[in-house]
């Protein structure tokens, strides 16, 4: 059994929103919610991962990202939905390694967006991981 593991990224170097949604924007649909209260922490975090889980039953891919705004106290929760396919997005990565989640988060968007290589994975240095979805929420 696979068990899903909620990347967390952090201390990345020169990072830039606007940049990271630049990079997506061709490849991914956006859904934001906003977290501006508990009540919204609740309604949001449940929202988002619904919303996952919903498109997941229906045979599409769905990665989601969620981005904190520390300094407003406030965080912005993002679902890409692939919009395209994989191939364009990975066309240096075999079809059937394209089919992989991870392959997609990791060659599509950790690397090419953020800037975290696969040495910085092995290192650790950008990533920790939470089994829990409420705890990676919950991190940041």
């Amino acid at each position: 059994m696979i068990l899903p593991t909620h990347r967390v990224a952090a201390n990345v170097h020169d990072f830039s929103w606007p940049a990271v949604r630049r990079h997506l924007e061709p490849w991914f649909a956006t859904e934001v919610f906003a977290f501006a209260d508990d009540a919204q922490k609740r309604s949001g975090a449940f929202q988002f991962f619904s919303r996952g889980s919903n498109h997941q039953q229906r045979g599409a891919r769905s990665v989601r990202i969620l981005r904190r705004e520390k300094a407003s106290a406030r965080s912005i929760c993002s679902r890409f939905v692939p919009a395209r396919t994989s191939a364009q997005l990975l066309p240096n990565v075999s079809p059937l390694q394209r089919e992989l989640d991870v392959v997609l988060l990791h060659e599509g968007i950790l690397e090419p967006a953020l800037g975290i290589t696969p040495q910085s994975v092995t290192k650790e240095a950008n990533l920790t991981y939470e089994r829990e979805a409420a705890n990676a929420l919950r991190c940041g």
